[in-house]
Order: C-alpha cells, then structure tokens, then sequence
C-alpha cells in the first residue's frame, strides 16, 4: 500500500522543545529541552542558558536567563488570564507559544460502594449539578485514581459509563456489564467530553476499574481511597492530549501487523517554530475513603 508522507520534523534543524501544563493549583514548571541530531539519528538533551520571557496578559512575569534545563516558578497561574513564553537560545531558532487558563468546571460528587465492601464491580460514581462558565474553546476530561496506605498513587486504566454525552475516542465495546448501570462499555483511561456537549451533562455515573498486566502495578500496600479529578482543558491541552492518544494507540497490540500499514497521526503542538506543548488547564479533585473490612 502506497501513500505520500509528509515532510518530517527530524529531517530539519536543531529545534528547542517546550513542555508545560498551567494550572492555578500549581506552581509554574516548565521544561525545556534541544532536539539534537546525533549521528543521523536524534536525541532529545535538556536545554539549559536560555533566555525566557514569559508574560501574563500582555504583562512580563519573568525575563532573564534560565540556568536549568526545568524553568521554575513560584507563581500559580490566574484562572481566566492569557499566557505566553518565548524561548531564546544561542545557535537556535526562537521558539514562541502561548495558551489560556479557563475557569474550572464544577459539580457535586457522591460515592456508593454496594451492600459487598469487597465487589469493586459495584463501586458507583456520581456526578450530578454541573456548574459550567462560558470558556470558549473548553473541553472536561475526567480521570480516576486508586490511593494506597503507603501514598502511591495508580490511574485506573478502565472508566464505565454509558453516558452518550462522552466522547467514543477511547471507547472500548464487546466486553462483560460491570454492572447494571454503567453496562459493558470502558473508556481507556479517561474520559472526554467535547465543548458542544459540556453544557447538556447534567449527570454522570461511572464504576472505575483497574485491570493489572503484571508489569508495573505494584502498591505494596491496601488500596484506602478513590481520587476522581475533573480537568477544565484548554484547547491546546485537548488537542495535544487527543492526537497523542490517537498516535499510541495507533497499534492495538505488540504483534499487530497490520498497524504497519495505517497513515500515521501527527502530534498536535503549539509551540511555533519549535515542538512540544504549552497549554492551560483547571483541576478540581474529590477524594472518597473506601469501606473498612470491619473484620
């Protein structure tokens, strides 16, 4: 099978990589790094020296030299303002980007875990009275987390709903009814809900899971809470975030043959003349304990 490829980026210059999320409840980090050709083939090294200005409405927060290759701030970012960064470099090309902070999505959250504290089937989810402003452009995504005794943290890999309102990106059919209310349908770590739907959710039911392949789930300890974090995403997280998930998820499995022939997805970025992602987003968090083992 034949079909035209586009011209890559590997096969241009040294370009700088700019990688940040905002958020107001956290302080600014950004990482910055240098695609490097080594060789014909390229190596991604963090980029230190730079020169960094970075604005808020128009407004400079910061202007001078960054001397690490992780630009660091102690500044949370202000819901509803506009930012951008410039990255300036010796022997590279000026790298620019800029992205928005929306306001926060909010609801009411409930956590029901059945007649049997054991049957994780019939942990159930709620989200109900959904507070939404007028972001333009906006999108919620929304993941779930198991939290352990000792502190680690693991994102289930499975969400189950049958809300229509969810975007069918990561949907996954055919398999077993968790339960009677959320059915046989799984989204793939997350779920997403477009702009234009955002303000007809009126409530959603979900039942997290997590299906363990042995290779890296290891709590060492008992599970004691359930984290679900609603994330108000800009345009720019959400498009970056979905071809990512569109390009690894790509190939199926391991020995997918067939993944060979597919065109492949291009990664969205914002960062003009350069790569990588700067993007604006808003969390809000609801933990809920689980039931003790009263024996």
């Amino acid at each position: 099978m034949d079909y035209e490829i586009g011209e890559s980026f590997v096969k241009e210059q040294q370009r700088i990589v700019v990688n940040g999320y905002l958020s107001p409840g956290k302080p600014i980090q950004i990482h910055l790094y240098e695609l490097m050709d080594s060789g014909g083939s390229y190596i991604v090294k963090g980029l230190t020296g730079s020169h960094v200005v970075l604005r808020e409405n128009g407004i400079i927060l910061f202007d001078a030299i960054c001397p690490d290759s992780i630009f660091v701030m102690q500044y949370n970012p202000q819901a509803g303002a506009t930012y951008s960064i410039e990255v300036i470099h010796e022997g590279l090309q000026t790298v620019k980007a800029q992205t928005g902070i929306p306001d926060a999505i909010h609801c009411r959250a409930s956590f029901f875990s059945g007649k049997e504290y054991w049957d994780t089937s019939q942990y159930i989810v709620k989200l109900d009275s959904f507070e939404w402003p007028q972001n333009e452009g906006t999108y919620l995504w929304i993941t779930a987390y198991q939290l352990f005794e000792n502190g680690k943290v693991v994102q289930y890999n499975e969400l189950y709903t049958n809300n229509v309102l969810v975007d069918k990106l990561n949907s996954v059919a055919g398999m077993g009814a968790k339960n009677e209310t959320v059915g046989s349908i799984y989204y793939n770590g997350f779920l997403r809900i477009k702009n234009k739907n955002i303000p007809h959710l009126t409530e959603l039911l979900l039942t997290p899971n997590y299906v363990a392949d042995g290779s890296n789930y290891n709590p060492e300890g008992s599970q004691n809470g359930i984290r679900i974090k609603l994330m108000t995403a800009s345009s720019e997280y959400d498009k970056y975030n979905k071809s990512l998930y569109e390009q690894k998820y790509r190939i199926v499995y391991d020995e997918d043959i067939s993944s060979v022939f597919y065109q492949p997805n291009g990664v969205y970025t914002n960062v003009e003349n350069g790569l990588g992602i700067f993007a604006g987003m808003n969390e809000v968090n609801f933990v809920f304990g689980l039931p003790v083992d009263d024996h």
